[in-house]
């Protein structure tokens, strides 16, 4: 899924398919589901540190369209906490390097 978001001024293209996948939600929630949330990060071509995080929406219902959000690092430290339980070793690894969370700060 790909969309072009106009942030800060700059034209920014999102594609699931390429930026990083943080957490996977139709993973972490079973494989016969038919709705899920995956978050991502995109990180800007001429501004590698920065980063644009954002919720992949899906859908396999019939006539329901599949969607990005773009959300900001509160909501996307806040999303990572939320899933924090449910989620793979690997993505909490990726999204503690993202400093979504740091696990020595848990108390």
């Amino acid at each position: 899924m790909r969309t072009i978001e106009l942030i800060n001024g700059a034209k920014v293209l999102l594609n699931t398919e390429t930026d990083v996948l943080l957490y996977d939600g139709r993973e972490n929630t079973g494989p016969n589901q038919n709705r899920w949330v995956s978050l991502y990060a995109h990180a800007w071509k001429d501004h590698p540190d920065k980063v644009t995080f954002y919720l992949g929406h899906f859908s396999q219902w019939q006539g329901e369209r599949c969607y990005i959000s773009v959300i900001s690092d509160d909501d996307a430290r806040t999303f990572a906490i939320e899933h924090y339980g449910n989620a793979s070793p690997g993505e909490r690894s990726i999204m503690a390097e993202y400093d979504l969370f740091n696990e020595s700060g848990f108390q």
